[in-house]
């Protein structure tokens, strides 16, 4: 199935007081000066997906200055069929979706628009720490298993509440029990959905004609093991016989929240490239 934007519509975004664009499914090229507007057009596209954009930006920073008084963002999306997707907040409140004249969530976002950036910004990817490797590949691999959102927002929930018995020194272990389960499911289905994807970026470099040097991909847990250990059983195992450690920490130590994508280059001669 096609994917393109037929129209955008901007409101009070960011440099914008209105913009309106029209196009089709051709490839677009944005150009001016620096400052003219041009990543604020690419922010708010990528604001068509889950999550805070491609500057992680909260929605007070998408208004405009002084009024802040909120901002809209409207696009035609060219699937089959064809939907209108708005996003914005008003004020101070928080970010709203509507697809097709109904409010949903941002995970609604995740099953229709598909979307993936790589910006300047990004070139210390490999440099930096995980958990930006981690949002990275997190985004490419919304773009395959668009229930993705919904698992790692399942996790997020259930880890947070863990987290906060083990600050407030809880020893329950019902309590314990009852959210390692949902953490145990949710993050099974994020390591799985991680690892089908690092099988298709490999298979990618395999097909690929191109002088950029390949790298072999993998997801490791902290302790340098494969993601591939945390299915439903070993998650919930490792959750619950390290209850005492993390209650030490105040936090929790092991799940798909702590991976890292390895990219050790290639044994072969492109490393020469």
């Amino acid at each position: 199935m096609g994917l393109a934007l037929s129209s955008l519509t901007l409101a009070a975004f960011r440099s914008y007081r209105s913009l309106r664009w029209e196009g089709d499914a051709r490839p677009v090229a944005l150009y001016g000066n620096n400052g003219a507007g041009k990543t604020n057009i690419l922010e708010a596209v990528s604001l068509l997906s889950p999550g805070r954009g491609l500057r992680r930006a909260q929605p007070l920073e998408f208004a405009q200055r002084p009024e802040g008084l909120g901002w809209r963002i409207k696009a035609m999306v060219e699937t089959d069929p064809p939907h209108e997707v708005q996003t914005g907040a008003e004020g101070e409140a928080s970010r709203s979706v509507q697809i097709d004249g109904k409010t949903t969530s941002q995970l609604a976002l995740g099953r229709l628009v598909r979307v993936v950036w790589l910006t300047p910004a990004m070139d210390r990817l490999w440099l930096e720490g995980a958990g930006e490797r981690r949002r990275f590949l997190d985004r490419l691999t919304l773009s395959f298993a668009p229930d993705h959102a919904e698992a790692s927002s399942q996790y997020e929930r259930a880890m947070r509440e863990r987290n906060r018995l083990l600050k407030d020194g809880v020893r329950e272990p019902a309590w314990f029990d009852a959210l390692e389960e949902q953490m145990a499911q949710a993050g099974a289905k994020i390591a799985q959905n991680r690892a089908q994807t690092v099988v298709r970026l490999t298979a990618a470099q395999d097909g690929a004609v191109s002088q950029f040097p390949r790298a072999s991909l993998a997801l490791m847990t902290p302790d340098g093991f494969p993601e591939e250990v945390w299915d439903e059983a070993g998650l919930r195992q490792a959750l619950s016989e390290g209850r005492y450690r993390d209650q030490a920490a105040g936090r929790t130590l092991v799940g798909p929240h702590r991976a890292d994508l390895s990219a050790p280059p290639c044994p072969c001669q492109c490393r020469a490239l």
